[in-house]
């Protein structure tokens, strides 16, 4: 193909959209970060969560009050966005409670703490769902560790990270 069509092209393509809603610490801000980094490389371009998008990430948060209620409200507003929406709700409350969370009418899929990271693995399909999927496993089953991070999403730069450091044979972790 000629370069001189490329520009043209590119500017064509109507790129699926997708929207982020982070509840609350800095570990869950840098984990959507990280998350949204991903959806653009797979041609996803990001908007605003008042936005309409094709898809809707919601990062939970447990600790918060109330996080049901949190939820079902922030669910609304994303189907007020587009009916036709993708949903997706991973993060703390999303490992706690996958069956609550799926139950919620507009909900397509929930991810807990061991695949939350493989979110557009798990978007093959934007078509809503009549029933929502859950894919999460207990807690103590996850072995392994994503590093993230976060630069322009918060007013200061946040890295999520874990240090090993072996003292007299016995294994520390520490993280961050």
């Amino acid at each position: 193909m000629n370069s001189s069509f490329l520009p043209l092209v590119k500017s064509a393509t109507k790129l699926p959209k997708v929207a982020f809603y982070t509840l609350g610490c800095k570990l869950n801000f840098s984990e959507t970060a990280t998350i949204a980094r991903e959806f653009e490389t797979q041609n996803f371009e990001r908007v605003a969560f008042e936005s309409p998008a094709d898809v809707y990430v919601i990062n939970t948060c447990s600790v918060t009050e109330n996080a049901d209620k949190k939820l079902k409200g922030i669910v609304q507003k994303a189907l007020a966005q587009n009916p036709e929406g993708f949903i997706a709700v991973i993060g703390c409350y999303a490992q706690l409670q996958p069956q609550q969370i799926v139950a919620l009418d507009g909900v397509d899929l929930v991810l807990g703490a061991s695949e939350k990271f493989k979110l557009p693995q798990y978007i093959n399909d934007l078509a809503k769902k009549k029933i929502g999927e859950v894919h999460a496993c207990e807690i103590s089953e996850v072995n392994f560790y994503e590093s993230s991070f976060s630069i322009s999403d918060r007013t200061r730069a946040f890295l999520k990270y874990k240090t090993v450091v072996t003292i007299n044979a016995h294994i520390v972790h520490t993280s961050s």
